[in-house]
C-alpha cells in the first residue's frame, strides 16, 4: 500500500481571529490522522480565540470516509469552541463525496475562498 501525500499549511490573520488551513493531496485512511492534531491544536490553544476556521480544500484531490470523519470532528470542535468552520472544496470529486455523505451543510461547504470569507 503506497502512502498518499497530504500537505497541511495553516495561516492566522494578524488579529488571530481567523485561520485558513490549506490541505493539498489526498485525505484518506493512510493520512487522515495527520490533519487532526493541527485542527485540535488550532482550536484549543488559549492564545487564539478564533471566530472562524476556513479549511481550504481547493488542492484536495481525493477524500474518503476517514478524511470525512476528521473534517466532521473539526467542525464539531469548532462549534464547541464558538468558531465557525467552513470548507472550501471546488474539486468536483470532493464536492460529490461531501454531498453524497449528506454533510455539505454540517461542514458549511463553500465553492470559493472569497465566498468563505464573506
Amino acid at each position: 500500500m503506497r502512502m498518499q501525500r497530504l500537505d497541511v499549511t495553516t495561516t492566522l490573520s494578524a488579529d488571530r481571529r481567523l485561520a485558513v488551513v490549506a490541505i493539498t493531496g489526498e485525505l484518506d485512511l493512510g493520512n487522515a490522522e495527520q490533519l487532526w492534531p493541527n485542527l485540535e491544536r488550532l482550536l484549543t490553544t488559549p492564545s487564539t480565540e478564533l471566530d472562524a476556521v476556513i479549511l481550504d480544500a481547493t488542492g484536495l484531490e481525493f477524500l474518503d470516509s476517514s478524511g470525512l470523519r476528521v473534517l466532521l470532528r473539526g467542525a464539531k470542535l469548532a462549534e464547541g469552541e464558538g468558531a465557525a468552520f467552513r470548507v472550501v472544496a471546488p474539486n468536483p470529486v470532493v464536492q460529490r463525496v461531501l454531498e453524497l455523505a449528506g454533510v455539505a451543510r454540517a461542514l458549511d461547504l463553500r465553492s470559493s475562498l472569497p465566498e468563505a470569507f464573506a
